[in-house]
């Protein structure tokens, strides 16, 4: 209801409102918590001011009923159902533009747990969370230190909390939500004693604020997600982990190495695409370098808990300056709020950290995996690379067009490649056009030799990730050549004799068998050039069998079981 109610407001007051709703929210809840005591503790004022407005009536009802609701669940509950109540009223683009995704309980209690497990000293170590909107990790992390310290007395006990835990946050009202989580928690010590916390959240930019002198003994967190347009200051600053465009949650691992002390840990919630991805080979060098991971839990599902993220997610724990050491994998799922870790392996990273990490990202992975890091071979080995197709369709909507003519070339959609692996010549979605009309100057568009088109979007749900198929050589000489549209991946041959034939290699990637392979390397919906080319492969000479089968018109039976066989 409350994001209904944000949905009717102008796009350009949305955040202003969905503040003030927080704020509303924020009050009645510390009300619930605080209206029992004899004194009652009064709320901390924001640490950075935000602007706020007038709610109506109903707004501010609707806000007093969430808020003292909230007061009827743990600390950590509610500040994780307010930070949800909040963002889900953000304006799309601030949300997407700040990387704003709050944690869910369950998984921030299995993080502080493989930081537990990696030997970390609740009675004396020092924290950062460098994005810490809503108070996920510092709240619960509050909470494990006052059970380690339970014998201090109240003064010593909020002494060390304040001066151990820190909290950086761009977000003011993010960071303020932070600071009354970490209040609440520690309500119980407050109120009887009369002691309160510092301020322990800085509202700031974490990328660009200067490292803290001593380094912490753990970072923690949830840091954003999402390409970045950097300065040229903040480009040159973390250079060493960029390789292409910036990502902001490779930038916060980047920032996390600089401020933990050697032999500290580093706790993250990340999407999974470093493990392979190309912008990311830097990341993954400088990672196993000086702070190698000693273990990855994968989200086995995202449905449930982070609705609203596209990636596939991992927490991953990693010791700063440590040895590398075989990374233990787990894969968890979240179920009524409890998290159960299933382990499916260990991995060592390959010697040249670039490349992608081979993970069993499931029990299911554990033995091809093993296979898979002893597969020295290729897509180059059998005659191949993977480039995207040329045209961005939006920089030349002037030369669509609906009809065949003179110097129009067949425009090739990603909807052309059938579920089924068919080629099916067709322009069917909205803005779509079946033709393109070339100018002099865009025979670089042009396609005339046969290729393999592959989908280059796919999400982990799916059947299958790799959705392929031949582009027909007579339909290239009918037309004399084809216009590929960039939301298809083009595997062309990079010699004039190819170990294998197109169709054969369309076969084997349509095949469930490639596609469990593939599973083990991608770690995003996107069916990247890179993770292609770096996919292990069989000998080209134990295509033998699936070569026979395809080209005498087997069934896709024995088609399957020959590639399930070549792994």
């Amino acid at each position: 209801m409350a994001r209904a109610m944000a949905n009717t407001i102008p796009a350009e007051n949305q955040l202003v409102f969905a503040r003030t709703f927080g704020v509303r929210v924020i009050e009645a809840w510390w009300r619930g918590l605080t209206e029992q005591e004899a004194v009652p503790q009064e709320l901390r004022a924001p640490i950075s001011a935000f602007e706020t407005s007038t709610l109506i009536n109903s707004a501010s009802f609707l806000a007093e009923q969430i808020g003292s609701a909230a007061a009827k669940f743990d600390s950590e509950t509610a500040a994780y159902q307010i930070g949800l109540t909040y963002t889900s009223m953000l304006p799309v683009e601030h949300r997407g533009e700040y990387g704003i995704f709050y944690t869910p309980p369950a998984l921030t209690a299995r993080l502080i747990d493989q930081a537990t497990s990696a030997n970390v000293d609740w009675a004396k170590c020092r924290v950062l969370d460098p994005a810490c909107g809503g108070g996920a990790f510092l709240a619960p992390i509050a909470q494990r230190i006052m059970k380690t310290l339970a014998h201090c007395s109240p003064k010593l006990l909020m002494q060390s909390i304040g001066n151990r835990l820190h909290g950086f946050e761009i977000d003011p009202f993010g960071a303020w939500l932070s600071q009354v989580a970490l209040d609440a928690v520690l309500l119980p010590i407050s109120s009887p004693s009369g002691l309160r916390l510092p301020v322990m959240v800085t509202v700031c930019d974490s990328l660009r604020h200067s490292p803290i002198k001593d380094g912490f003994d753990l970072v923690i967190g949830n840091p954003p997600y999402g390409r970045a347009k950097l300065d040229v200051e903040t480009r040159e600053l973390y250079k060493r982990s960029l390789y292409g465009h910036a990502n902001l949650y490779g930038l916060f691992t980047d920032f996390a190495i600089r401020q933990t002390k050697p032999g500290g840990l580093i706790a993250y919630v990340t999407p999974t695409s470093f493990l392979a991805g190309g912008y990311f080979k830097n990341l993954r060098a400088l990672i196993g370098r000086e702070a190698p991971p000693i273990a990855i839990d994968f989200v086995a599902a995202r449905k449930g808990v982070f609705d609203d993220v596209l990636q596939e997610m991992a927490l991953t724990t990693y010791r700063r300056a440590g040895e590398a050491v075989p990374v233990a994998i787990s894969e968890i799922t979240s179920s009524g709020g409890v998290v159960e870790a299933i382990k499916t392996g260990s991995i060592t990273l390959p010697k040249d950290l670039t490349l992608p990490w081979l993970l069993p990202r499931n029990s299911n992975q554990t033995e091809l995996v093993a296979t898979l890091v002893d597969m020295p071979f290729r897509l180059a080995d059998w005659g191949y690379g993977v480039s995207t197709g040329p045209l961005v369709w939006n920089r030349h909507k002037s030369q669509l067009t609906y009809q065949p003519g003179s110097n129009r070339l067949p425009l090739i959609w990603a909807e052309a490649i059938t579920a089924d692996g068919e080629f099916i010549f067709r322009a069917e979605k909205k803005n779509h056009a079946p033709y393109f009309e070339l100018k002099p100057s865009d025979q670089w568009l042009v396609t005339t030799k046969p290729c393999v088109l592959l989908q280059r979007t796919t999400a982990k749900e799916q059947n299958r990730r790799l959705i392929a198929t031949a582009l027909p050589l007579a339909f290239l000489q009918s037309h004399g050549g084809v216009v590929i549209e960039n939301h298809i991946n083009m595997v062309r041959p990079i010699t004039d004799a190819p170990k294998i034939k197109a169709s054969v290699l369309a076969a084997f990637l349509n095949s469930g068998a490639a596609d469990r392979a593939f599973r083990c390397v991608s770690g995003s919906v996107a069916v990247s050039a890179y993770e292609l080319e770096s996919l292990p492969l069989p000998a080209p000479t134990a295509l033998k069998e699936l070569t026979r089968l395809v080209e005498s018109g087997g069934s896709k039976e024995s088609i399957e079981a020959a590639c399930s066989m070549l792994f």
